[in-house]
């Protein structure tokens, strides 16, 4: 008699062990929330850009919580592929995409600026249209009209000129169509393309670089 209620008392035992465990299974989402990426730019000029960040990174999360305790669905790893499920991880997937396109941003910006760059740099590449795998062609370009800006006299350019510069420029000439050796020596042939260039474009057609010419050009 006493095994039988030995026994019947660890079957109530299991039972309200299971009962507890499944309650806190519903109400615990497996897992860690997803937490802010530690490359963002705290300092980000636009206050907003980073308030916006950190509410869709809480509405992913809460998302998350929800669905788990709702519809018995891990939307970052869900167990079925039904129709159902789909509906619910399709909503997580939005959700952590509007995440992702405010983190692109922090991001880009903080490794701006951790190359020398200013909020005033940061705004012109936004407006641009460049997207993040443009940011090298970027800097190329503001490396060129801050060099030029530097000494306009010597970077307007002279047959027998050899640098970066003219190598930089030969590069963008070339992308632009124009069949040109890439070598950073400023040839004739360097020159006459630059005068195609700004004949097309109604410039006046001297071969020479000046700010007007490389503002077209690195358009």
């Amino acid at each position: 008699m006493k095994q039988i209620i030995i026994t019947l008392f660890i079957v109530i035992l299991l039972i309200l062990g299971f009962n507890l465990y499944s309650n806190y299974k519903r109400f615990h989402t497996p897992g860690s929330d997803y937490v802010s990426n530690q490359k963002i730019d705290l300092n980000y000029y636009d206050a907003a850009t980073l308030q916006n960040y950190y509410q869709a990174i809480e509405d992913a999360n809460s998302y998350v919580r929800m669905a788990w305790t709702n519809d018995d669905v891990d939307v970052r790893n869900p167990d079925d592929n039904d129709d159902d499920t789909k509906v619910v991880v399709t909503g997580y997937t939005k959700k952590l995409g509007i995440v992702k396109l405010y983190e692109e941003k922090l991001v880009q910006s903080a490794k701006m600026k951790s190359e020398g760059l200013n909020d005033k740099e940061v705004i012109a590449f936004e407006e641009s249209g460049y997207k993040s795998k443009e940011y090298n062609e970027f800097i190329k370009r503001k490396f060129l009209m801050e060099t030029y800006k530097s000494n306009p006299e010597k970077y307007s350019l002279k047959i027998g000129d050899y640098s970066s510069f003219v190598f930089e420029l030969q590069n963008i000439l070339v992308k632009k169509g124009y069949n040109i050796p890439v070598d950073g020596l400023f040839r004739d042939i360097t020159l006459k393309a630059i005068g195609a260039f700004e004949q097309k474009n109604g410039l006046f057609a001297d071969g020479k670089i000046d700010a007007v010419t490389l503002d077209y050009l690195l358009r």
